[in-house]
């Protein structure tokens, strides 16, 4: 029987791309889901499901007999630093005694969020700034006028590209909105490809993005596997308010959207990389993301920046949270007002918290225009109830116990997948 929509929509793991922390059972039971699934991730994979469950099957292995013996040196050098035990791998909440916060009005009602944070990840940040086919493994050699008096300040940036260097081969852009930051616009898929076009939302539109360095792409691929469970709690609950509302064409066409959104692997799917030498400290303006941060996952590598938000909890209405260098957190800024500040490097400090600001923003990755400029900015009662739906999966996984980052052998299995293909 063909698998319905909403069945495809649920996470599975892809061809290629095992979850090595698997045992024989979990293989074998994941080969049965792929043999069964013509479909995968929403990109067309084999038409025989025998041979791609075997491809699938050899892959696993393939990996799993890597594992044990290690892996390549270079990657056994980064794993063999401070790596977390499973018991200190998982996201906690800011606020535990009052864990769901209340945001920014939603549909006549305050929007419920949560801000989780995962513990210290300099393990990730070394692994990830230090990527040799990156832009940041070596000393940053910054273009001129990024220390020249801004021009005009805008609320979206333009095209203004860096054309040398590693700076212009992946793609930054001069900021217009932050223009003490270089910034640029990545995907975290392996399956969408070396380019492809997805709404950027500090343009406003689609662009053509390139495909993330392959230490990023690797590690995303690797959270995004490791949490489906939570991923699928969202899907089915979307799936099932779908259904209730049968007819209702504006809720079907948000719901059916997100839901797509979940099909082609886009949770955290668009990456913004901000880099710059903060001289002095910077302050943005108070705002709120579109929907495109509904899912989002803030990474600082290097620097330090403050982050301020509204949101009511515990009887106080603002909060307060300093990031450092393998800082992770995970929310919704969609839902609150919020705002910026980046700290100014401090000569001979520590480099990787007194030097430039090194940050990456993953959220979603909306794949149509016309939808995407559509709900982006929809704050009615339908976009309230997709909001419910996916602030109390978050809070049901971290009551499980469940929503973690992935180890590090997670990630260089799927680094060695990606350098393969």
């Amino acid at each position: 029987m063909e698998p319905s929509p909403c069945q495809l929509a649920r996470i599975v793991p892809k061809c290629g791309r095992p979850v090595v922390s698997w045992g024989q059972e979990d293989v074998l039971a994941a080969l049965l889901r792929v043999a069964r699934t013509p479909r995968l991730g929403g990109v067309r994979t084999c038409s025989k499901p025998g041979a791609l469950s075997l491809l699938a099957g050899l892959a696993c292995l393939r990996c799993l007999e890597r594992q044990r013996h290690g892996g390549p040196p270079e990657l056994r050098a980064v794993a063999d630093r401070e790596s977390p035990s499973p018991s200190l791998r998982h996201f906690h909440h800011l606020v535990p005694q009052d864990p769901v916060l209340h945001g920014s009005l939603m549909g006549g009602e305050e929007a419920p969020a949560v801000f989780l944070l995962a513990p210290s990840c300099k393990w990730l940040t070394a692994y990830l700034v230090e990527d040799p086919e990156g832009p940041f493994a070596q000393e940053p050699n910054w273009p001129g006028r990024i220390f020249e008096a801004p021009g005009e300040i805008t609320n979206l940036d333009k095209k203004d590209p860096v054309r040398d260097g590693d700076w212009g081969r992946w793609g930054f852009h001069f900021s217009q909105k932050e223009p003490f930051l270089l910034k640029a616009d990545w995907h975290s898929v392996g399956d969408w490809g070396d380019e492809l076009h997805i709404f950027v939302p500090r343009t406003n539109a689609m662009e053509a993005v390139r495909r993330a360095p392959t230490r990023l792409l690797a590690f995303l691929e690797a959270f995004r596997e490791v949490n489906q469970n939570c991923w699928n709690a969202i899907v089915d609950d979307l799936c099932k308010l779908k259904e209730k509302f049968e007819g209702d064409l504006l809720r079907e066409r948000l719901l059916e959207f997100f839901l797509e959104e979940f099909r082609e692997q886009g949770h955290f799917a668009a990456v913004e990389a901000q880099a710059g030498p903060v001289t002095q400290r910077k302050t943005m303006n108070w705002h709120r993301d579109g929907a495109t941060g509904l899912l989002h996952m803030g990474i600082t590598l290097r620097g330090r920046r403050r982050l301020q938000f509204r949101a009511r909890a515990d009887d106080r209405d603002e909060w307060s949270v300093t990031m450092t260098a393998g800082d992770v957190y995970l929310s919704s800024p969609f839902l609150y007002d919020h705002q910026v500040s980046y700290e100014p490097m401090v000569e001979d400090g520590d480099q990787d918290e007194d030097g430039p600001v090194v940050a990456l923003m993953c959220r979603f990755g909306f794949l149509s225009e016309e939808d995407a400029l559509w709900a982006n900015h929809l704050r009615s009662n339908i976009m309230l109830d997709v909001v419910k739906i996916v602030t109390k999966s978050l809070q049901d996984a971290i009551e499980k116990g469940e929503l973690r980052m992935p180890t590090m052998q997670e990630i260089q299995c799927r680094e060695r997948t990606e350098r393969t293909q």
